[in-house]
């Protein structure tokens, strides 16, 4: 049999460590929010938990620079031609821009202290999760109901 075509060891890595990284920060934002929320009262922020926040977000932006490098130096297996493909690419390519984007967002209003920032970070985190829920459900249709294999590419090395 013929060797399907996938991604490199260190790009599947790369691709779920961003998405649980992800996952994780959406998950507690709320602790951001409250020390953002403190910091705005003239209150300093209680617990670790906006540190972590910022941390895992940097990390996110620095895995996706990363990544991108990782793409363009190793490749990554053709898209097809098909208007589906084409909305595909589209996803990825919105959710590689995104996973820059939220920690720059982040970063202008937390260390920067630009507060009109903070409405688009928080507009462009869901945006992400509403992607990658999509990207997610797309990945699972093609590997249980049309059975292409598909989702072997993020999970086997090439």
């Amino acid at each position: 049999m013929a060797e399907e075509p996938g991604y490199t060891r260190l790009q599947i890595r790369l691709h779920w460590a961003i998405a649980a990284l992800v996952l994780f920060n959406y998950l507690f934002a709320g602790t951001m929010e409250r020390a953002y929320d403190a910091l705005r009262e003239g209150q300093l922020p209680e617990g670790v938990g906006h540190y972590l926040h910022v941390a895992v977000g940097l990390l996110v932006l620095l895995l996706t620079l990363v990544r991108l490098g990782v793409r363009f130096v190793s490749g990554a297996p053709a898209q097809g031609a098909t208007r589906a493909d084409r909305v595909a690419a589209g996803v990825q390519g919105l959710l590689y821009g995104l996973t820059v984007l939220v920690p720059l967002l982040g970063m202008m209003t937390w260390g920067g202290g630009l507060g009109w920032a903070a409405a688009p970070h928080v507009v462009a985190a869901n945006a992400i999760m509403l992607l990658a829920g999509l990207h997610a459900v797309s990945a699972l249709v093609h590997q249980y109901v049309l059975k292409d294999r598909l989702l072997l590419r993020m999970m086997r090395a090439r």
